[in-house]
């Protein structure tokens, strides 16, 4: 439990810090930014969440638990005791990357008693609001179906999940779980994961504070993000001491990541606290996905992971 406090400290101090000498940098606040500040805002949202990974690779060094192998002129370094795994092909990956868009699916449906669903076309359409459309463009736009877009979006999404965004959300699952559930030991499940997915919500307060998610109270966005952290986490933490292995809660990590604007598109005038993947309405999906992972851990699975 220290080293999970140390991590927890060092991550938040760091991210935070991080975080302010952006914001006086740049100015940004989330309110009304100009183009260059919204492209500042996305790279260092980006960049951000490697900071878990690079403070767990600090901590590990300090800790010898870092080993570094040079063959030839390839250097391999390995972390001692991390479920890192072969960056193979595994059934958990598939697993991974199909929970996240049961996830964003849920999310939608459950959306639809506080707000209009729309087709994806509509909804791109309510959200450029005054904006002039091109007529190419629009042209473009009517070709495709409703059924189509979601298709060719969701398909799009499973890619970028299981790459680019893998990327990126691993340097949050290293941090996670990995260093940090590493570091719990032999701490209950649920208990590990409800103390990971606190501090991985409270991570987040800084980006959420200055527009993230783009709740219209702040204030009840960061208690909504540790929420949906707390439950998303219960997913990915599952995933990995099923696994064995980061890359199946990565996938899933990165998945969400993707698709999570779709739902932004069918519910254009949903309030994000209450409609989404970061709504009301995931939380409700992700009670949905975490008791259908429940009823297989307890009566088919052989290995009891919830306990």
């Amino acid at each position: 439990m220290k080293r999970a406090l140390t991590f927890s400290a060092a991550v938040c101090g760091i991210s935070f810090l991080a975080a302010i000498i952006f914001h006086l940098a740049t100015g940004y606040t989330g309110i009304s930014p100009t183009i260059e500040q919204a492209s500042a805002f996305r790279t260092f949202a980006s960049l951000y969440m490697f900071l878990p990974l690079l403070t767990a690779i600090v901590l590990q060094a300090i800790e010898g638990n870092i080993k570094v192998e040079r063959r030839a002129l390839r250097i391999r370094i390995t972390a001692a005791h991390m479920p890192t795994g072969k960056f193979r092909p595994h059934w958990s990956w598939l697993a991974g990357s199909l929970l996240a868009p049961v996830v964003v699916a849920l999310s939608i449906l459950f959306s639809a008693p506080f707000a209009d669903i729309v087709g994806p076309k509509e909804g791109m359409i309510a959200m450029m609001g005054s904006t002039p459309v091109p007529a190419e463009a629009m042209a473009e736009l009517d070709k495709l179906t409703d059924f189509s877009y979601i298709a060719i979006t969701l398909l799009s999404g499973l890619l970028a999940g299981a790459t680019i965004n893998a990327l990126f959300a691993y340097g949050e699952e290293y941090g996670w779980r990995g260093y940090m559930a590493e570091a719990l030991g032999s701490t209950k499940f649920w208990k590990a994961a409800l103390v990971i997915g606190f501090v991985w919500g409270l991570w987040h307060l800084p980006l959420i504070l200055m527009g993230h998610n783009g709740y219209s109270n702040r204030a009840l966005g960061v208690v909504m993000m540790i929420l949906f952290c707390l439950l998303a986490g219960v997913v990915e933490l599952y995933l990995t001491r099923k696994s064995g292995t980061l890359w199946a809660a990565t996938i899933f990590h990165g998945t969400i990541n993707a698709l999570a604007g779709l739902g932004v598109l069918m519910i254009p005038s949903g309030d994000p606290l209450i409609t989404g993947a970061t709504g009301v309405a995931g939380l409700a999906a992700l009670v949905v996905v975490i008791a259908a992972l429940y009823i297989y851990d307890r009566y088919i699975s052989r290995d009891k992971i919830f306990g």
